[in-house]
């Protein structure tokens, strides 16, 4: 039986920086590793992260700047947008002040406005802003003042919530946890991610072998079982 593979999760963020203009212009950075050229700033998720924190996390570590996330833009799976392996990404869109300075995995850092950007562009930021610019015409920035559209960064840290949480099911995979609450995100379901470190047989691995738990509101226990028996990525066969 041949080894299960996983995508990896990864996040990208659309940073936009009010040039002195008037105009509204986007971050971007010239990346250090290959695939070389300029890119939208990101990276992979970290185990423990949730994709916000991913996202503030990158956008501090490659462009020294410290975001806002406005909302969650779309998610990219093609399985060939990445040369060096399978990755799914979860684009923000964010606001930032200032000027951005290259650290980290960025050579140079950037900000351009939408007809600047007339260069080639790593893995699919060219598909991404496309579909950026395109929504952005219908969905000016300064409807951004709605506050159902900005990302919540954390759940909700209430006693009373922390006490209702009861886990779902734990997988062996951050990627197929993140498939999962979005399932039931999109079915009215509140998920909460928690990572698990056990000993790895693995000496080789850096972090050793981890479960993630999916917790669920008390409430909605049963009906998350019943979701999950029609559509487990768990239960693909390879």
């Amino acid at each position: 039986m041949s080894e299960r593979r996983h995508p990896v999760p990864a996040v990208d963020l659309i940073i936009e920086i009010k040039l002195p203009d008037g105009r509204t212009g986007i971050v971007l950075i010239e990346r250090k590793n290959p695939p070389y050229g300029w890119a939208l700033p990101g990276g992979f998720v970290d185990y423990g992260e949730t994709l916000e924190q991913a996202a503030i996390r990158e956008a501090r570590e490659e462009t020294s700047l410290q975001v806002e996330l406005i909302r969650q833009f779309h998610t990219y799976s093609d399985p060939g947008r990445d040369p060096r392996r399978h990755t799914i990404s979860t684009v923000f869109i964010a606001r930032a002040e200032g000027m951005p300075e290259a650290a980290d995995d960025a050579r140079k850092a950037g900000v351009f406005s939408r007809e600047e950007i007339n260069f080639p562009l790593a893995f699919d930021h060219r598909q991404i802003l496309d579909d950026y610019f395109a929504w952005r015409e219908k969905h000016p920035p300064e409807l951004d003042g709605n506050q159902s559209e900005h990302v919540p960064l954390s759940p909700p840290n209430s006693p009373e919530l922390e006490e209702t949480l009861v886990e779902l099911t734990r997988v062996w995979s951050l990627a197929e946890a993140e498939v999962i609450k979005s399932f039931l995100g999109t079915n009215g379901i509140f998920c909460l991610l928690k990572g698990q470190i056990v000993h790895s047989i693995y000496p080789f691995t850096m972090d050793g072998l981890g479960e993630t738990i999916i917790m669920v509101l008390q409430k909605d226990l049963e009906r998350a079982r019943q979701l999950l028996e029609d559509y487990s990525p768990s239960r693909t066969e390879d």
